[in-house]
């Protein structure tokens, strides 16, 4: 065999061998030289082209006004405003969306989904709803409330919680050695308090009782001088 027509066969018995090999996996050749390994090549995903927008859809803005007014009952008359657009979600699937002039709803936008059939020409209402717009005023993000709380009020809470007196748990957390009813708490502090004011009256007492027996004595002696008769 001559040496152009091994060459062709070889390239043949190749091109057989590739053509077997699935998709994606790698590819091995039997070559005059030795084995080559081919890699396989990269798949792709299919590329999904973009929904056109349905022309019937799109005109059919009085139904899905109607949509949210009437036939729902979601909206009532003078709420929903302008139509702001028409957006393509896929094959013959359009949503309408209409300015929301709700109290308390600011930027908000009412929307209506829309559907039909392939070849028909029926509109079906698949969704209706109330979403916010570009400028809608939304309520801020919600923070939990084991972040909202103080710590005093963690502590309060946890005593309560164990039996224990919150008072006394604040009064450690707040470091006053002075809390609580213990030997150096504020009841004994102010029993010592009453203790040394009732001392003190008592003294006065007894200073006051002195002074009144002091005058009695005196007021005996000056009557007792005044009856008794001069002596010659």
């Amino acid at each position: 065999m001559r040496p152009e027509t091994a060459v062709a066969a070889q390239a043949t018995d190749d091109k057989a061998r590739t053509a077997d090999t699935p998709p994606g996996e790698a590819q091995t050749v039997q070559t005059a030289a030795g084995t080559v390994r081919i890699p396989p090549k990269p798949t792709r995903a299919p590329r999904r082209r973009a929904p056109k927008l349905d022309e019937l859809l799109a005109g059919a803005v009085d139904e899905a006004r109607a949509a949210l007014i009437a036939e729902t009952g979601l909206a009532e008359d003078g709420q929903v405003g302008a139509h702001v657009s028409a957006v393509a979600d896929d094959d013959r699937l359009v949503t309408h969306r209409f300015a929301a002039t709700l109290p308390g709803y600011g930027g908000w936008e009412w929307f209506a989904t829309l559907a039909r059939a392939p070849r028909s020409k029926v509109v079906t209402v698949c969704e209706v709803g109330l979403l916010p717009g570009e400028r809608a005023i939304l309520a801020p993000d919600w923070v939990p409330w084991s972040e909202r709380v103080s710590q005093e009020e963690k502590i309060r809470l946890d005593a309560i919680a164990a039996g224990e007196d919150p008072e006394k748990a604040l009064a450690r957390f707040r470091g006053d050695e002075d809390g609580g009813d213990g030997p150096e708490g504020d009841d004994d502090g102010r029993g010592q308090d009453q203790d040394q004011d009732q001392d003190q009256d008592q003294d006065q007492d007894d200073e006051d009782a002195v002074d009144a027996a002091d005058v009695d004595s005196g007021s005996d002696v000056a009557d007792a001088d005044a009856g008794a008769e001069p002596t010659s």
